[in-house]
């Protein structure tokens, strides 16, 4: 215990000349969790349609608070759902139903049909929409997993400057060196946990227990703990595994609906999202918020499972590539 304890205390020593990087990551994460709050306390359903009637006789929609409808004389190309300039792209069929066509989920679909046969309807009940919690944690995602990645340049530097080695060489437990840097990794994200205890005391639903929180973004840091040991284990420059491991959590958190429920059309690129271990992990949390969570263990194993392994991998590598050739 005496060598974690002593990493730990260094680890924080060789935080303070990075305080000002470090800072402007937590503020992003923080800003990001006041919006993800904000924008549930406001959000309704809000879609903006091209209108493509092909020569039909049917007359357009008209547009209302909650359906923004365009006419035009072709459909637009895809990229333009891609890129959100619209939602959906609406033809209507010889027998007055519509086609529709969109990279958004079926529950979408759905309520926009009803919008579509009356522009008025009230959806408030039917909406199902991503509640506090889940917004919250997708919102931050993708930013904890890069912070993870950052904050673990304790590590890299000490890789990269032949100090691994000399600590593999000392009569000191490897585990808890690097337990030592794990657990600085997560406490680092004690800011973001802070704001959520501030924002229960005044009041604001913020969706999961203060317990849930604690348990689910210490999960969610050890996952990106373990994807950036195992990078800059297998990567000499902790520039480039800094570089590629961003890369990979930008990515997969985005497809995997961190910001927005995203989805591709395609049943085979549908089940190669469900693979990423964020999208199982904003599976579970959905669940937790609809209050059925036991029923839906499977996904929140996964992401366990899945950070486990990774950060077995990375343990075996290190102690093969450093600790056995003592």
């Amino acid at each position: 215990m005496k060598t974690f304890f002593a990493v730990l205390k260094n680890d924080y020593l060789r935080m303070l000349p990075r305080w000002t990087v470090m800072g402007v990551f937590t503020l992003f994460t923080l800003c990001t969790m006041l919006f993800a709050v904000y924008l549930t306390e406001v959000q309704h359903f809000n879609a903006h349609i091209a209108y493509i009637p092909q020569g039909s006789s049917m007359s357009a929609p008209q547009s209302s608070p909650s359906l923004t409808v365009t006419v035009l004389k072709t459909a637009p190309p895809r990229s333009a759902l891609m890129q959100q300039q619209y939602d959906a792209y609406v033809t209507p069929g010889p027998s007055g139903e519509y086609n529709i066509e969109t990279l958004k989920n079926q529950d979408f679909e759905q309520l926009l049909i009803l919008l579509l046969k009356d522009p008025n309807a009230d959806l408030s009940a039917l909406q199902p929409g991503r509640g506090v919690g889940v917004n919250v944690l997708g919102f931050m995602m993708m930013f904890v997993l890069t912070f993870a990645s950052f904050n673990l340049f304790v590590f890299a530097d000490d890789k990269e400057q032949g100090q691994l080695r000399r600590v593999a060489t000392a009569p000191v437990s490897f585990g808890f060196y690097l337990a030592a840097h794990c657990l600085f990794c997560i406490s680092l994200l004690l800011p973001e946990y802070l704001l959520l205890v501030t924002l229960k005391l005044l009041g604001w639903d913020i969706g999961f227990s203060l317990l849930q929180y604690a348990g689910l973004l210490a999960i969610l840091g050890l996952f990106g703990i373990s994807l950036s040991l195992l990078l800059h284990t297998l990567i000499k420059k902790p520039d480039n595994a800094n570089m590629l491991g961003n890369s990979i959590v930008v990515l997969t958190s985005i497809l995997s609906g961190s910001f927005y429920s995203l989805k591709a059309g395609n049943p085979v690129l549908d089940h190669l999202v469900d693979l990423l271990p964020q999208k199982q992990f904003l599976t579970f949390t959905a669940a937790l918020q609809n209050g059925n969570a036991a029923a839906h263990t499977g996904p929140l194993l996964y992401f366990i499972v899945f950070t486990f392994a990774l950060l077995a991998a990375a343990v075996t590598i290190l102690h093969k590539k450093y600790v056995k050739q003592v």
